[in-house]
């Protein structure tokens, strides 16, 4: 992303006109050997779509790869997405070498255009669809109908246009059972350096009392111990005070919680403006996205991008609602294999990063490189991606 890009996203109010040259950038991409683009309109607006094939024959096809961004305001993905295509259009990419004949991609860049284009407090600056919901709780119910265990899917309220599109878009290699189906959905969250700064301001204070309520907690705390290979002997190292507790606590000696904290903090600053980040899977997806999280880690933190981690990808058990990785255990179709890929959250409120732009001298440059460190994974994700089978 260059600085241009950065300003006109905090433009709220021009919007549009920024919207309206991602489109045609897309659409320019046309131009290049094996690439489609169209566009479909809902409700809430245009939603693109790209295709890189070899052949739009069914029968042909062995593996379709779907690439998903921007359900939120989480822009990892969009711009993730473009840089891919421009190394295409560069030639830096070679797609012939890149992609198989029996394989197709298929990316949608912008999956919420109304939230893109309304960010405003009420939407949590252009987290929610129109109505005020989560598209991402749609999709267990839009591709796993039959399945009984729905919890947090928004049940109360009709699919939406957007889930129903791309189940339109996939519906022949979905129904042919032969076909492999990848699908890696980007985000980005908050929540690993707010539970990273929680940590290291209360877990020392706090000790054994300290309440775990989130399991990127346990995550941060099990990857500490993990790099440095901390013993510990009672199992399961967190536990409930009680079956209906909303939290646990660690079972660790002090002497044990006093080395974890000191590594805590050690970790923190070593890993001081590097990107956090995780991949998420499924039980189908397990081995695939164990696979691809591992190499995708293991090229860039050679070149200091990321921080540190034992846990480059994990199960999703943490919440059960209707998001694209739950959707895969959900449905009968064996074939289907759905990942999610959360990076550091770039524009939580967008009122609050527009100010920051105004007073601090250093925003745009501290920005921009967060922001493109987070789009060499999203690349690097999916040229991996592509690669694996």
């Amino acid at each position: 992303m260059n600085l241009k890009t950065l300003k006109q996203l905090l433009e709220i109010n021009k919007r549009q006109k920024l919207f309206d040259k991602i489109l045609e950038k897309l659409k320019n991409f046309s131009n290049l050997k094996y690439i489609d683009f169209q566009t479909f309109e809902i409700s809430e607006g245009i939603i693109p779509v790209i295709f890189i094939t070899k052949s739009f024959n069914v029968n042909k096809l062995k593996y379709v790869k779907l690439f998903i961004g921007a359900q939120h305001n989480e822009y990892n993905g969009l711009f993730g997405i473009l840089n891919f295509l421009i190394l295409i259009q560069k030639q830096k990419i070679n797609i012939d070498e890149l992609i198989d004949k029996d394989q197709m991609l298929i990316f949608l860049p912008l999956m919420n255009p109304y939230g893109f284009l309304n960010p405003s407090a009420n939407n949590k600056s252009g987290y929610y669809l129109k109505n005020g919901t989560n598209l991402n709780r749609y999709w267990r119910r839009t591709f796993a109908p039959k399945y009984q265990d729905f919890n947090d899917d928004h049940n109360e309220y009709p699919l939406p246009e957007h889930t129903k599109l791309v189940k339109k878009l996939m519906h022949q290699y979905w129904e042919n059972e032969d076909i492999a189906i990848y699908i890696l959905d980007f985000h980005e969250t908050s929540l690993l350096q707010r539970s990273l700064i929680e940590l290291s301001q209360n877990l020392n204070k706090e000790s054994f009392t300290y309440k775990f309520d989130y399991f990127l907690k346990e995550y941060i705390i099990l990857n500490i111990i993990k790099l440095h290979n901390i013993p510990y002997y009672h199992k399961p190292l967190f536990k409930k005070c009680s079956p209906n507790a909303n939290h646990t606590h660690i079972q660790l000696s002090m002497k044990q919680l006093d080395t974890v904290y000191e590594k805590l903090l050690e970790y923190i600053s070593n890993n001081y403006n590097k990107l956090p980040f995780y991949f998420v899977y499924s039980e189908k997806s397990k081995e695939y996205c164990k696979k691809l999280a591992n190499i995708v880690y293991n090229y860039l933190k050679d070149k200091n991008i990321l921080w540190g981690t034992y846990y480059p990808s994990f199960d999703h058990h943490h919440k059960d609602h209707g998001c694209i990785v739950k959707m895969s255990d959900a449905t009968i179709r064996l074939k289907v294999y759905s990942m999610e890929l959360e990076s550091q959250k770039q524009f939580f409120d967008i009122f609050k990063e527009i100010e920051k732009s105004k007073i601090d001298p250093n925003y745009f440059g501290n920005k921009l490189r967060l922001i493109n460190l987070s789009l060499e994974l999203v690349v690097e994700s999916i040229k991996e991606m592509i690669k694996i089978f």
